[in-house]
């Protein structure tokens, strides 16, 4: 375990002298207790005292023993440190004591239920964004939210979540990428777990497509050893190049369970495209016309004619 004389005892005894802790009712009064001096209740109560002496000490020094591999990374055995759980259930440790060490410890080390406090997931944030903050998109809203929720509930995902976003600019797209960064990862766009990639800024000349392949799939890769949850952000997509968009293959398609030799990253694709905007404007504009209001118009009423104009644009089969 630990090496050198770093065992913090001062801090067991800080406990057991904290006021209204198990045991201790501030100093006595002249005469209080004396009847049972010369009755044997003096050892009792220094049994009692030193029990809850030794369950502090050793919380104290399972807390310490974490924080110092934090610190002096070199001087333990980490296997060691975390084989053990938190002693959580010490006998006669009252829960003051360990709301203390636990405010104590996340000075130092960050604490969070999910595991890795990068990732926050919050889906009730995510619906609250999307119902007040973003307005006509009641098609995405939906779509978007219930994708993301399966797809991140889900225990162990085959393949990626691929999401992508089309229609003119100033309709919500960069807007909605945001809202997902933001209520999926505690430090949004900033997280070491999400990556965003604009085509004619990071990938703008042709003629270095097979570097730009490497460093992109390099970078993939790369994040996805870092985080059990990824995502990426492709801005202006349908001016990636063709083999970027091949390079992307193996990460969007369907991976066999088998293959993976440890908790495979549960990754997320946004592509935000222009492409297809001037038939979704066409589309609804139609069905406005025709006395459909707004919120009654569904995926279903776009699809056909939005997956035609895709094809037409690009040459390629939508699957």
């Amino acid at each position: 375990m630990l090496r050198g004389p770093r065992r913090p005892l001062w801090l067991s005894f800080l406990l057991l002298l904290l006021p209204g802790a198990p045991g201790h009712k501030g100093a006595a009064r002249p005469g209080e207790g004396s009847e049972q001096r010369g009755a044997g209740g003096a050892w009792p109560a220094f049994q009692g005292l030193k029990e809850r002496l030794s369950a502090a000490g050793a919380l104290s020094a399972r807390y310490w023993a974490l924080f110092s591999c934090q610190v002096w990374p070199e001087d333990c055995e980490e296997d060691e440190v975390v084989a053990k759980p938190l002693g959580w259930n010490l006998p006669r440790l009252g829960q003051q004591y360990l709301d203390i060490l636990t405010r104590w410890y996340c000075r130092f080390q960050d604490c969070c239920d999910s595991g890795d406090c990068r990732i926050s997931n919050n889906f009730t944030g995510l619906e609250s964004d999307l119902r007040v903050r973003l307005h006509g998109q009641h098609v995405a809203r939906e779509l978007v939210l219930r994708a993301v929720r399966d797809h991140v509930e889900t225990p162990r995902p085959d393949k990626a979540l691929a999401l992508s976003f089309h229609g003119w600019s100033g309709t919500g797209k960069n807007f909605v990428a945001q809202m997902l960064a933001e209520n999926l990862y505690r430090d949004g766009l900033r997280s070491d777990c999400v990556k965003a990639f604009v085509a004619m800024l990071h990938f703008p000349h042709p003629k270095y497509v097979e570097l730009y392949k490497e460093q992109l799939t390099g970078q993939i890769r790369e994040i996805q050893q870092r985080c059990p949850q990824t995502l990426f952000i492709f801005d202006e997509a349908e001016k990636l190049h063709p083999e970027l968009l091949e390079a992307l293959g193996p990460y969007l398609g369907r991976q066999d369970p088998q293959s993976y030799k440890a908790e495979p990253s549960r990754t997320i694709f946004l592509f935000l495209s222009n492409l297809g905007g001037n038939i979704i404007n066409e589309v609804v504009l139609n069905l406005l016309k025709a006395g459909q209001s707004r919120e009654e118009i569904t995926m279903e009423q776009l699809e056909p004619q939005f997956q035609a104009e895709i094809l037409e644009s690009t040459g390629c089969t939508l699957h």
